[in-house]
């Protein structure tokens, strides 16, 4: 894992946030690790192929995943963003890989990002790649976000 595909996901992350959510996030933490399996009950999950290959998954607790989608949602009731928050969360993450990844792929490559998937819960087990990781962690007032980076040189073209 190259250290510098971190960096287009601390802009993007931080940039998303701001625009959409109205939150400024604060690297925390960047920290190695040996696959990207995520510390918190919420995660989303992407795939990556193209010049870069991978997963990225995103972590977070129930209070930060709710914020998300209050503030995305700002005139629902709460019971109606109650059932959106996995799609709220989703299209936070899909916007920052999209816009790392085209960041990362520059003006003459293209790189393919899956469709978001969710998980929730404490007793969910799921396997990983065992890719290098970078797991980046931000704090901000509603919480920590944590940005698992597991990606390695893939094909070209």
């Amino acid at each position: 894992m190259k250290a510098e595909y971190a960096n287009p996901f601390i802009r993007s992350a931080k940039l998303i946030f701001e625009k959409e959510i109205k939150i400024n996030l604060t690297r925390k933490d960047l920290v190695k690790k040996e696959k990207p399996a995520p510390t918190l009950p919420v995660s989303i999950v992407i795939g990556v192929t193209g010049p870069v290959k991978g997963q990225v998954v995103y972590s977070m607790d129930d209070n930060f995943a709710y914020s998300v989608a209050k503030a995305m949602m700002p005139n629902k009731l709460p019971n109606e963003i109650r059932k959106m928050i996995n799609s709220a969360v989703s299209e936070v993450a899909n916007m920052i890989t999209g816009r790392a990844s085209i960041e990362m792929a520059g003006e003459n490559d293209m790189i393919d990002i899956t469709p978001p998937a969710v998980f929730t819960g404490p007793g969910i087990r799921m396997d990983f790649l065992n890719i290098p990781t970078i797991s980046l962690s931000f704090l901000s007032e509603i919480g920590i976000l944590e940005i698992n980076v597991a990606l390695t040189e893939g094909k070209r073209g």
